[in-house]
């Protein structure tokens, strides 16, 4: 029997350089697929609205929500910088608790029956995630040594070089011998 330690870092999930993953299964109440993929789709606008600097702040990288065995589980896939805490609290409150209840309400593990008024937190939805957590065997991303942070900015540096790489009055300032790496890299 294998036992999966919670870290403060990952929570039961594993981490990978700066990236850690979330893998919940959870059962989907009998009858409520339809409602459930509904409020799925909420979630994930709610999520794709949040301000770029927030979702960085949040420590978002990927989220994966996927109803399967004919809509009675749900695996709720994410990976994150932050800490597990952190994460969970941040996403709450810039995703909004109300948008999340109306998802985990149509799940068996959620103790509420659906649509009762109920005063939830953040360490809810933490009970929620983890008592479907399962850790992964193994967990690689591609990127995990770099923060989002760092690859946005790599990518506006980039955008900007080739910017000064299409200007025909930069020729002279491209013939410096200290840019011959900057050259080097962007004839690739």
């Amino acid at each position: 029997m294998t036992t999966t330690e919670i870290s403060k870092k990952s929570g039961k999930g594993r981490s990978h350089g700066v990236v850690s993953e979330l893998t919940a299964y959870l059962s989907v109440q009998p009858g409520h697929g339809d409602a459930l993929r509904a409020a799925l789709v909420r979630f994930g606008h709610a999520t794709d609205a949040i301000e770029p600097n927030l979702r960085r702040r949040i420590g978002l990288r990927e989220l994966r929500l996927v109803l399967f065995d004919d809509d009675q589980r749900l695996l709720f896939a994410t990976t994150f910088e932050t800490d597990w805490d952190t994460y969970i609290d941040d996403f709450v409150a810039f995703v909004g608790l109300e948008i999340i209840l109306d998802w985990v309400q149509h799940i068996v593990e959620w103790p509420y029956p659906p649509g009762a008024l109920v005063t939830a937190s953040s360490a809810d939805i933490k009970k929620l995630l983890q008592a479907g957590q399962a850790q992964a065997v193994w967990f690689h991303e591609v990127f995990s040594q770099w923060t989002m942070p760092q690859i946005l900015k790599a990518a506006r540096v980039q955008a900007a070089f080739q910017q000064v790489l299409d200007d025909p009055g930069a020729e002279d300032a491209l013939c410096q011998p200290a840019l011959a790496p900057l050259l080097a890299l962007a004839a690739d």
